[in-house]
């Protein structure tokens, strides 16, 4: 049987990757006062972070476009057994519900298998169940074999992010207008985490570097339940948070196999420029 695999464009994974496992990805629009981009393909990240600076605004993000969706799954369709869907959380877009009612629709028309599946995150935390995905099926499992596998993963998976401004925090609703002014006034910078698939304020921390200390005590924390852990550091190479990050890791846990990966734009329109993340799961390759 012959399953493809497809997920958004906020998985944020490399072209490279993509191309040589043949996933499909469907991209998320932002949207900007000048116009609407294609993620990833109309706009690239850093020129997304360079048009919000420019333009002093917040912009929106919308999921694919239904009559892209119907189109791929389609033609999927008519060349695959079956078909895994992979999206980010269904609590910060409407991605996995519209993907999952075109899925219906598809599967009963072309009598193919289709699976919607909800990541409960974005960025590499979304990203990690493709790869974990693609490695299953390499190894010749199917759909419903690989599923539960998933849920599985979930489990050990974690992520904490941080922002360097909390006025984005704040139009997107998550904090007050006024905490958010003194906030920043203070130095208050926000540990984040998803909870049950929404963006959710974990603690509030005073400075980054206390940000970072209590991002990697939570790490060691897992670690030390379970050493056999895959990492990836999320952000900027030039963000100080992101570096002392790096060092740590590569200094304290040289093996232990860690990633890096951009916050992108759909992301990057709920967090705001600078933002960072330390994010980990069960490395599946070890027993």
């Amino acid at each position: 049987m012959s399953l493809a695999i497809v997920t958004d464009s906020t998985a944020y994974l490399s072209d490279e990757f993509v191309s040589r496992h043949d996933i499909t990805v469907l991209p998320l629009t932002i949207t900007f006062s000048d116009g609407s981009y294609r993620d990833n393909i109309d706009i690239t990240i850093d020129e997304f972070y360079a048009k919000m600076a420019a333009l002093d605004e917040i912009p929106t993000s919308s999921q694919p476009a239904p009559g892209l969706v119907t189109e791929v799954f389609e033609g999927l369709a008519d060349s695959h057994d079956e078909i895994l869907v992979v999206t980010l959380s269904k609590g910060i877009s409407g991605t996995f519900q519209t993907f999952s009612m075109i899925a219906s629709e598809v599967a009963e028309e072309k009598n193919v298998r289709i699976e919607v599946y909800n990541s409960d995150i974005s960025l590499i935390g979304q990203g990690l169940f493709v790869q974990e995905a693609v490695k299953m099926r390499e190894q010749g499992l199917g759909l419903m074999d690989i599923l539960p596998k998933l849920d599985a993963l979930k489990l050990t998976a974690d992520a904490y992010f941080s922002v360097e401004d909390l006025g984005h925090l704040a139009k997107g609703g998550r904090i007050s207008a006024s905490a958010a002014g003194i906030g920043n006034l203070l130095q208050v910078k926000p540990i984040l985490h998803f909870e049950q698939g929404k963006i959710e304020v974990f603690e509030k921390v005073r400075t980054h570097k206390k940000t970072v200390k209590r991002m990697l005590d939570l790490f060691e924390q897992a670690y030390q339940e379970n050493p056999h852990l895959r990492v990836a550091i999320v952000g900027e190479d030039d963000t100080p948070q992101v570096q002392s990050l790096v060092t740590y890791m590569t200094e304290n846990h040289p093996d232990l196999d860690m990633q890096r990966t951009p916050v992108g734009p759909v992301i990057g329109t709920h967090l705001g420029p600078a933002a960072y993340a330390l994010v980990w799961w069960q490395n599946t390759d070890i027993d």
